[in-house]
């Protein structure tokens, strides 16, 4: 089967029927990944036999795992699968978004991230995780996504062999793909859908606290590289400030950004993304001149203006104002090439 749908389902409902129907119906291949469900639940899972390959996990073990379950089902059982989309069991996508996805595969797109329309009916807890999300998603990895936390996406099944390998169990695995696609360089293409919210959601098993805990916890730890980096920055600077201060600055500052981005570049390649196709070089350079370079403006400023204030304190007062600065960038940047998905947000 060209076309594959993967559905993970915790105790669904009979919206997983639908789907699954209406999916049928188009003519795409389809594996539920049963994460743990019980008995009780057999009777929907039995309904979709006929039109779907059942994968069950004894246990519930979390949606990452059930995305993985259902990924490594493609490459050992649908080897002819050329496009895969994963989807939520509840009713929360439709299935002509779904079938857009596949579209936007057709057409050349490697990972496509869908983006659902922040409206009044989206539950406060959703807006509110994808607006902490976009900023420190954003301001860790420098790449603006308005809806980094969709389920709805779809990749070419040529990335199934990395996908399965990255960490995470429940939601943090979703969040952590992202991560792992930029630092490989993979396109992600977004497309605007209309999200279905069912009595405000309340199907949904995200638990506000828990999960969102969890989700940047993993962030956090494939980015340890960076806040490594950082502290390695805040012990030059230390020596840099009480050394030499402003003195030589246009020399100790350059040096100490490039140390830093070549000890970010080199730990990432051959530690945190070890067997995998890292490709962030460019990127990560191109930002470090340019933070680096306003970094010096802004220094040469207090040179002339405040020579008192010690030169740590200074540098990083400036790097504290550029955070929203650099977020707003990001997302003029992306709303010059996504105009049509942001503008209603």
């Amino acid at each position: 089967m060209k076309n594959m749908v993967i559905i993970p389902a915790y105790k669904p409902n009979k919206e997983l029927i639908t789907l699954v129907e209406e999916l049928h119906g188009e003519g795409v291949g389809i594996v539920v990944v049963d994460d743990g469900s019980g008995p009780e639940y057999g009777s929907i899972f039995e309904a979709i036999t006929e039109k779907a390959k059942i994968v069950t996990i004894v246990c519930n073990a979390g949606k990452g795992t059930a995305l993985k379950t259902g990924m490594q089902t493609l490459i050992n059982e649908f080897p002819d699968c050329e496009n895969f989309v994963t989807a939520d069991a509840d009713g929360q996508h439709k299935t002509a978004d779904i079938m857009r996805v596949f579209n936007e595969l057709e057409r050349g797109a490697e990972f496509v991230l869908t983006v659902r329309k922040f409206r009044d009916n989206m539950p406060f807890r959703s807006k509110f995780g994808n607006a902490l999300s976009r900023w420190i998603y954003t301001i860790l990895n420098g790449h603006y996504l308005v809806d980094n936390q969709s389920g709805l996406r779809g990749f070419l099944s040529k990335h199934l062999k990395w996908l399965v390998k990255v960490g995470g169990y429940k939601y943090d695995y979703e969040m952590n793909v992202l991560y792992y696609a930029d630092k490989q360089g993979v396109q992600i293409t977004t497309i605007p859908i209309e999200a279905i919210y069912i009595d405000n959601n309340s199907s949904s098993h995200f638990n506000p606290v828990k999960d969102t805990f969890r989700i940047y916890t993993r962030l956090f730890y494939s980015a340890r590289i960076t806040f490594a980096a950082w502290l390695l920055i805040e012990q030059m600077l230390i020596y840099v400030s009480v050394v030499w201060g402003y003195i030589n600055m246009y020399i100790t500052i350059p040096t100490i950004g490039a140390t830093g981005v070549a000890f970010t570049i080199t730990l990432n390649k051959f530690v945190v993304f070890r067997g995998y196709a890292y490709k962030d070089f460019l990127r990560t350079i191109i930002y470090t001149v340019l933070r680096y370079s306003v970094y010096t403006i802004g220094l040469t400023i207090f040179k002339f203006n405040l020579p008192w204030v010690p030169l740590f304190f200074s540098f990083n007062l400036i790097v504290i104002l550029m955070i929203p600065a650099e977020y707003f960038v990001h997302k003029f940047l992306y709303l010059s090439k996504y105009n049509d998905i942001i503008k209603d947000r």
